[in-house]
C-alpha cells in the first residue's frame, strides 16, 4: 500500500462517527427570551477546534420545513440566506470554543428550533447539534390555546383491550411549543405517553395531541386523570381532568 493511501485512510477513520477527531456539536435543549431582547444561542464544540471549521445555522418551525440561516465560514465571512437578515449576527466565541448566534430584536415570530452544523472541506466532515428550542414571551401575537380537550375510553369494557387511553388535544395556540403533561391521583405520569405531531392551522395557529396509554389494573378507584398543559409564549397553564370510575 502506497504512503499517500494509508495517510488518506487513517486520517478518513479518525474522521469517522466513532472517532476522537469527529466534532461534537452540543446545544441546550431550550432557551427563553423576552419579546425584543437579544436571545443568544450557543453551541459549544466537543473534540474540535472551532477556528478549524464552517458553521451553519438553521431555524424549524413547529409544521415547517427546515431552512437555512447563515453560513459563518472559518475566515469570518458571513453569507445569510433569504429574508435572514443583519439581525442574526453569527460569532465564534473561543475562549468557550462555541459558536454563537445572537438575534437582536426578538419578535414571537422567531420562536422555532434552531440548530448548528459544523462542516471542514477537509473530507467533508460535519456534525450538528441536537437544536435548541427558542421560547419568545410577552409578545401580543402570543395565544394561549383556544381549546384544551380531553377524551378517554375509561368508562368503555373493551374486553379484547386491557389498556386505558386518554388523548389530549390542545388547539389554536401561538407560536407552535407547549408541553403537555399527565398525572393521575395526583402522580405525574410519564410512562406511555405518546406526543403528537404540531399541526398548522389554516389561520395560522398551530394544535398538537398527546395520548396516555395506561394498563386498566392500574388505574385507582375514583382517581383523577389530569392533563396539564403549558403554552410557552404566552404563559398560559391549562387543566383538564376526568374522574376514573
Amino acid at each position: 500500500m502506497s504512503s499517500w493511501v494509508l495517510q488518506l485512510f487513517l486520517s478518513l477513520a479518525l474522521f469517522d462517527h466513532g472517532g476522537a477527531c469527529q466534532p461534537v456539536p452540543v446545544q441546550p435543549l431550550q432557551a427563553s427570551f423576552a419579546e425584543g431582547t437579544t436571545a443568544i444561542l450557543q453551541c459549544r464544540l466537543e473534540h474540535g477546534k472551532i477556528q478549524d471549521y464552517h458553521v451553519f445555522w438553521f431555524r424549524q418551525k413547529p409544521g415547517d420545513r427546515p431552512a437555512q440561516v447563515l453560513k459563518h465560514h472559518d475566515d469570518g465571512h458571513i453569507d445569510r440566506v433569504g429574508d435572514f437578515g443583519t439581525r442574526f449576527v453569527p460569532i465564534r466565541d473561543a475562549g468557550a470554543n462555541a459558536y454563537v448566534l445572537q438575534i437582536q430584536g426578538v419578535h414571537t415570530e422567531d420562536s422555532a428550533t434552531y440548530w448548528c452544523m459544523a462542516e471542514t472541506n477537509h473530507f467533508n466532515t460535519t456534525a450538528s447539534g441536537a437544536g435548541t428550542q427558542l421560547i419568545i414571551t410577552g409578545g401580543k401575537s402570543a395565544k394561549e390555546p383556544a381549546r384544551v380537550t380531553l377524551l378517554s375510553d375509561a368508562s368503555a369494557q373493551i374486553a379484547d383491550s386491557p389498556d386505558l387511553h386518554a388523548l389530549c388535544l390542545a388547539e389554536g395556540f401561538y407560536p407552535g411549543f407547549v408541553e403537555i403533561k399527565w398525572r393521575m391521583a395526583g402522580k405525574a405520569i410519564t410512562e406511555g405517553v405518546t406526543p403528537g405531531q404540531v399541526i398548522v392551522n389554516d389561520d395560522g395557529s398551530y394544535s398538537t395531541t398527546s395520548v396516555l396509554t395506561v394498563p386498566r389494573n392500574r388505574l385507582y378507584h375514583n382517581a383523577l386523570l389530569k392533563c396539564l398543559v403549558h403554552h410557552y409564549s404566552s404563559g398560559s397553564k391549562t387543566e383538564r381532568s376526568l374522574e376514573l370510575c
